[in-house]
């Protein structure tokens, strides 16, 4: 029973002090926050230094610096932000922008001084390369086919003579005449061979591409050699996982991007237009091509590989900002929300669907608040600072 009434009495005395120690707190804190009699003190009352607090993340960037530097400050808007898939693929030639060569006579490729390579600019009527058909097995093709053009044109004439003679008919000339345009068919493409061989000249200024062959090889007649593109229409092929196959009619545009630079192409922007859609798999694989064509900024050449955003219907309004607003640390995007007209905080958002521009908001900013969508860097490197200067005000 001592026992009992002794820990009675200890905790009793405890709770009491506690309770004086919190009245005493809290008197005092109604007297540093001057509040007039009968005012409610409750503890988690309405501190007047919490708006100063909420500013100890506030990162100040001069307007003066901000107007010297490539910076904009937007306000968050609802606005409606259409699917994408994101996929890869690849730019290629324009069948309709480029012009094949091939071999006019079976023979070795003799290369011109030029020494012809993929992607060098060409122009029309230049010599890329030469067939040559001296020392072949076969013997040379070049005098065959001269010879072969003299006889019949030989022929054609006489066969007119006979006819003014009535010694043979219409249709002996006709078969003569057209032996004669097979024969110069065949002849006329070589009866330009020279020292080197049969030259094969450029179809229009370009570049070349496609070059299949080297020099010393053999190829037959008709063998394609190389193709000669004015590079000025492209064709960009997405490879699409056969899962989104059902949405692929709704894609109105698509942006890609190249490796190794930042720019962001849109198709529509370059005068392009979906061409097809494809009712089946690529060989050996899961895709589906998509294929667009547009028009050559300039800087894009057949063969780069790209990173691909098609874009879709229309989703439901959310808050969209461009890429150039976010900055990430470790996983986590943030942007700096304006505060007033010197002041900006870094707030932490959570992302959706990115069409390789702009992005879809999911967390963290409400329509009508201030973003940084222009120099977000710059913010970053200001919040270095840490502090805000003596003086500053809040006009929130």
């Amino acid at each position: 029973l001592m026992k009992y009434l002794i820990f009675s009495f200890a905790v009793s005395t405890a709770i009491l002090f506690g309770c004086a120690h919190n009245h005493d707190h809290q008197h005092e804190s109604a007297n540093n926050h001057n509040h007039q009699p009968g005012e409610n003190c409750d503890l988690h009352a309405t501190d007047p230094h919490e708006e100063e607090a909420d500013h100890q993340d506030e990162i100040i960037f001069p307007a003066e610096q901000a107007a010297r530097t490539d910076f904009e400050v937007q306000a968050v808007k609802e606005s409606n932000f259409t699917s994408v898939i994101h996929c890869s693929g690849e730019i290629t030639a324009s069948p309709d922008d480029q012009k094949f060569l091939s071999s006019p006579v079976s023979g070795i490729v003799v290369f011109s001084g030029k020494n012809p390579a993929e992607g060098m600019p060409v122009k029309a009527g230049e010599t890329l390369f030469y067939i040559s058909t001296r020392g072949l097995a076969t013997g040379d093709a070049v005098v065959k086919a001269r010879a072969a053009y003299e006889k019949a044109r030989a022929d054609f004439e006489r066969a007119q003579i006979l006819q003014a003679d009535r010694i043979v008919s219409q249709k002996d000339v006709d078969a003569a005449r057209a032996e004669f345009l097979r024969a110069e068919a065949e002849y006329q493409p070589l009866a330009a061979e020279n020292e080197n061989g049969v030259p094969v000249k450029a179809p229009q200024t370009g570049f070349l591409t496609g070059l299949t062959v080297t020099a010393g090889q053999y190829v037959d007649a008709g063998a394609p050699l190389a193709a000669v593109s004015e590079n000025r229409r492209l064709r960009l092929t997405a490879e699409v996982p056969q899962r989104h196959f059902s949405d692929l009619n709704d894609i109105t545009n698509a942006y890609f991007s190249t490796g190794g630079t930042d720019t962001t192409y849109s198709i529509s922007e370059l005068h392009g237009k979906r061409l097809s859609i494809g009712r089946s798999t690529s060989t050996g694989t899961s895709l589906i091509p998509v294929i667009f064509e547009f028009d050559n900024p300039g800087e894009l050449v057949a063969g780069l590989y790209t990173e691909i955003a098609l874009i879709g219907k229309d989703n439901e309004k959310t808050i969209v900002l461009p890429l150039s607003a976010l900055t990430e640390a470790q996983g986590v995007y943030y942007v700096y929300v304006q505060l007033d007209e010197e002041g900006y905080q870094r707030r932490e958002v959570k992302i959706g669907d990115s069409n390789g521009r702009e992005v879809a908001i999911i967390k963290g900013l409400q329509a009508g608040e201030r973003v940084v969508t222009r120099g977000a860097v710059q913010v970053k490197m200001a919040a270095a600072s840490g502090s805000i200067p003596h003086g500053h005000s809040h006009n929130h």
